[in-house]
């Protein structure tokens, strides 16, 4: 199976992320700041198992919505009958030798119906619009989950560097210890505190390490690709940039179109589309329904007051059939009420759909800001982490700082750097959600250059 099949009948975009379009492409996204993650998030489409689910869900909704369209094609059916036998006549002598072919083919045409049947067509066409649009929030989902475990992956390659390093400091530490130790300077107490640091620091980089190591299971397997060796996972994540205006102006083109575009809540548009229809189709149970048939039949019929003497019968016939269900003790009209008050329960959901989203989306933009005033901190400290360790292998250099100390400033630069990278992690993973929530994230274009 072929997921392009699928992605030709994906709708266009809507008309958010293209008014939108210019606004966007001036922030910063994890693939615009580490571009080797732009291919993993293309080839997702095609190689991440969670999307090849996705395609089975689009192919399931498109053959539901070619069954939903044949109620309106006319149908053909018809039964046929080949015998022989050897029947005993009380009007005859002997057996006689019978050759009996029988059959009946018709053609039925819905003629009229009270719109029930475009109704149901309608009703399956927005069942797959709406799959398409669940695929496309899929794609979209996926694409920032895979942002934020990439972002981790490179975070964890840091952490698993620190910890190899802390590991060796600790255990200079404790050869330094031992030879006091030997030399009577310090007892056994004093040494055991060193002892058991150093056993700690082994266990955390062990453990910092294979927790990196699944890390990078978990993302190939998310992704449809091959565990990433290390050199291809990025040192840092670079410097990004803060535009308030930016987010602001955007949402405020999100709150201000009278229907927001979340496919939360166009999904829920459409459904309540679809119970609109439901509800027409139940107030016509109990009214006729008509049907074109044309058909052709053989049998055998008897015109003699013998019964038994039979002639073959060729028929062509055709004309209008009715079906009328004209009593159904109350149930249609239990069905109507239950069908109105389903339909206005989901008018209610919907309201609060939409103003649980606007404040999603507002809620969202004070968070990128909260996040890109701790950057802001973070980024500072990384800067005087950077300055201390330069000034302490200064000084070490002209002999006035230990190397303790250079690997002290070392160790401080690896916790700054880890606050930093993560602070620009949380950053740009708010911003990818914020642009999810008002559709306007250019990540699903990758699904229209797939096809």
């Amino acid at each position: 199976m072929k997921i392009s099949r699928f992605l030709l009948a994906l709708p266009l975009l809507p008309g958010a992320i293209l008014m939108a379009d210019s606004t966007v492409n001036g922030l910063v996204l994890p693939e615009k700041a580490l571009p080797q993650l732009e291919p993993v998030l293309a080839a997702a489409v095609q190689q991440s198992p969670r999307m090849l689910n996705r395609a089975l869900d689009l192919e399931i909704a498109e053959n539901n919505r070619i069954q939903a369209r044949a109620n309106l094609l006319p149908s053909f059916s018809g039964w046929g009958n080949y015998y022989d036998s050897r029947d005993t006549r009380a009007d005859l002598h002997g057996r006689v030798d019978v050759t009996k072919i029988a059959y009946n083919f018709s053609l039925n045409q819905p003629v009229f119906y009270w719109g029930e049947r475009r109704n149901s067509a309608r009703m399956g066409e927005i069942q797959a619009s709406i799959a398409q649009g669940q695929y496309r929030d899929g794609y979209r989902a996926l694409a920032q989950t895979l942002r934020g475990d990439y972002m981790r992956l490179i975070v964890q390659k840091l952490a698993a560097q620190r910890g190899v390093f802390y590991q060796e400091f600790t255990k200079n530490q404790l050869q330094k210890q031992e030879i006091r130790l030997a030399q009577k300077v310090i007892s056994e107490y004093q040494i055991s505190s060193v002892r058991l640091t150093a056993e700690q620091a082994q266990i955390s980089s062990e453990r910092t390490q294979f927790d990196y190591d699944m890390a990078k299971v978990s993302f190939s397997r998310l992704s449809g690709q091959p565990v990433m060796a290390d050199a291809a996972i990025p040192d840092s994540i670079p410097v990004v940039t803060y535009q308030p205006e930016v987010y602001d102006r955007l949402l405020a083109d999100y709150l201000a179109q009278k229907e927001l575009p979340t496919i939360e809540a166009a999904t829920m548009r459409k459904q309540l589309e679809n119970e609109a229809l439901s509800y027409s189709n139940l107030k016509t149970r109990l009214r006729p329904k008509f049907n074109a048939v044309l058909g052709v039949s053989q049998d055998e019929q008897s015109y003699t007051i013998n019964v038994a003497q039979k002639y073959r019968v060729n028929s062509f016939f055709g004309g209008v059939s009715l079906n009328w269900t004209i009593f159904d003790g109350f149930s249609a009209q239990a069905a109507q009420r239950t069908g109105l008050a389903r339909k206005r329960q989901m008018e209610n959901d919907y309201k609060d759909l939409t103003e649980r989203l606007a404040q999603q989306a507002q809620t969202q933009v004070k968070q990128i800001n909260f996040a890109a005033r701790s950057m802001a901190i973070t980024d500072r400290a990384l800067v005087a982490g950077e300055a201390n360790l330069k000034t302490k292998q200064d000084e070490f250099a002209r002999g006035i700082s230990s190397e303790d100390d250079v690997n002290l400033a070392r160790m401080a630069l690896y916790d700054a750097q880890l606050n930093a990278y993560n602070g620009r992690s949380d950053f740009l993973y708010k911003v990818g959600d914020f642009l999810g929530t008002i559709v306007a994230d250019p990540v699903v274009a990758n699904l229209a250059a797939n096809k």
